[in-house]
C-alpha cells in the first residue's frame, strides 16, 4: 500500500539526522537521556486525554477509628405565629 507523502525515501536518513541532531540540542544541559525522552514521549502520545485512575475509597474501618462528639444546645423555640397569620390574610 503506497502512501502519499511530501517525503522522498532517499531524504529519510537525512531528516532522521537533522532530527536527532535537534533532540540531543535539547537535552544538552538536562538530566534527561534519551531513553528518559522518549519515555516521556510515549506516555504522552498514549494518554494524552484519557483520565487519572480514579483513587480508590478509604476503608470503612480506617474511617471509623475517628470518632467526633457534636455538642446541640437548646434553641429557642422559633415564633411561626405571625408568618401563619400573615399567610392568612393574604389568601383571606
Amino acid at each position: 500500500m503506497s502512501i502519499e507523502s511530501w517525503m522522498k525515501p532517499e531524504d529519510a536518513a537525512e531528516l532522521a539526522a537533522h532530527a536527532s541532531a535537534m533532540i540531543d540540542a535539547a537535552l544538552v544541559g538536562t538530566d534527561l537521556s534519551r531513553e528518559v525522552f522518549w519515555a516521556a514521549v510515549r506516555k504522552g502520545y498514549n494518554t494524552p486525554y484519557n483520565d487519572p485512575p480514579r483513587r480508590r475509597p478509604a476503608p470503612v474501618a480506617a474511617l471509623a477509628e475517628e470518632t467526633v462528639t457534636v455538642r446541640v444546645e437548646e434553641v429557642a423555640p422559633v415564633v411561626v405565629a405571625p408568618a401563619a397569620m400573615a399567610a392568612e390574610l393574604r389568601v383571606g
